[in-house]
């Protein structure tokens, strides 16, 4: 696996000699820029695979997409190559209909050590819930970015990621599907805790969001 080539693909010219916040910060959006977040395989008859060399192919040499768990393995790669400390954890992601968390992780994202502080790195959650950078894990501060505001709020050791809601215009509130649109001022997105998980404990998640009805 080549690093020239992986930055070829995201079209990335910066330094990455040193491992800091701004290197990781420009690599990252890069990314998120250039990979998309696509399940395309699923529809195309194709197994998506939780191994690192055929994600490489996937998304650097056929110039593919894919979603959290192709992503961010090979963003942790990457970032492991350039010297970063990474840890791989597992996330539950919030569902609006149930208005609940499901019992087992079906999300993957990075923890940063970097300069004493730890950072969230998550390339693979798309649509208006995509980070465009690296977040602190810092509770309850607002971390404005590009596609909105978001921010952490940790509860006994379980921490949630938020992100605050535009206001919304509504034009007949007595017709509105949604009671309570003027009272939800945050939209969740999905709780983890910092305990590190192993590529292996994905897999079952895997072969499920890609076989379940």
């Amino acid at each position: 696996m080549d690093i020239k080539e992986y930055f070829d693909r995201i079209s990335y010219r910066g330094s990455h000699n040193k491992p800091d916040l701004a290197t990781m910060s420009d690599i990252f959006l890069h990314h998120i820029q250039a990979v998309p977040y696509e399940n395309l395989s699923i529809h195309c008859g194709e197994r998506i695979e939780l191994n690192l060399e055929a994600t490489y192919h996937k998304i650097v040499r056929k110039k593919r997409g894919g979603w959290c768990m192709e992503n961010n393995y090979l963003l942790s790669w990457v970032l492991k190559t350039l010297g970063y400390n990474i840890t791989h954890l597992g996330a539950k992601v919030y569902v609006p209909e149930l208005d609940a968390y499901p019992e087992e992780i079906n999300h993957l994202l990075l923890q940063v050590e970097l300069d004493g502080k730890s950072y969230i790195v998550d390339g693979g959650f798309g649509m208006a819930y995509q980070m465009w950078q690296p977040m602190e894990l810092i509770s309850g501060t607002d971390q404005p970015q590009i596609p909105g505001v978001f921010r952490f709020q940790e509860e006994n050791g379980t921490w949630y990621l938020e992100k605050v809601k535009r206001k919304q215009l509504v034009l007949n509130p007595s017709s509105s599907a949604s009671q309570n649109v003027e009272n939800e001022v945050c939209r969740r997105i999905y709780l983890f805790t910092l305990q590190p998980r192993d590529i292996e404990e994905f897999r079952g998640c895997n072969a499920h969001l890609q076989t379940a009805p």
